[in-house]
């Protein structure tokens, strides 16, 4: 079950990077808005299709004062090279997936020896200080980068 809702403090995590640093909220705040991604695993089909539209939409995210950061369950090799292979300029990081459960992306559905785990594709944008603005849960892979970027032009 999901814990984090709008206008609260986001949960706190400390995940490893393709750039090779650690990063924590905490570490964050007092900085620009920020947009937590979340993708699946990071390997291709959609998960490319939406970096690849944070990635075109980066220099207006620039422009907003906001920081793209994508979250993915997936170690940091197999990430460096979605990375790499699709340009991505923000980055991305490693999640075991206790970070997604915790903000609701992965949940699980079913009872007992049925139950299965579900990634809900999701987004959070963040202000400058941490607390979540807006969530956007199963997201239409064609539209979000938009919807996200409208957003932000509200203002948070």
């Amino acid at each position: 079950m999901a814990t984090v809702s709008e206008g609260v403090q986001a949960p706190d995590f400390n995940l490893p990077s393709t750039s090779d640093d650690d990063v924590s909220l905490v570490a964050r705040r007092g900085r620009t808005s920020l947009v937590l991604l979340f993708l699946d695993d990071a390997t291709g089909g959609t998960d490319t299709q939406i970096a690849a539209s944070f990635r075109d939409a980066s220099e207006i995210f620039r422009a907003q004062r906001a920081t793209v950061i994508a979250i993915a369950k997936n170690d940091l090799n197999n990430l460096k090279e979605f990375q790499s292979a699709n340009t991505l300029p923000f980055e991305l990081l490693g999640d075991d997936g206790s970070v997604a459960a915790t903000y609701g992306v992965r949940v699980r559905q079913g009872f007992g020896p049925f139950s299965r785990e579900r990634f809900r594709r999701s987004t959070f944008l963040l202000d400058g200080m941490g607390v979540v603005r807006r969530i956007f849960r199963d997201v239409d892979p064609e539209e979000h980068v938009n919807e996200v970027l409208a957003a932000l032009d509200m203002g948070l």
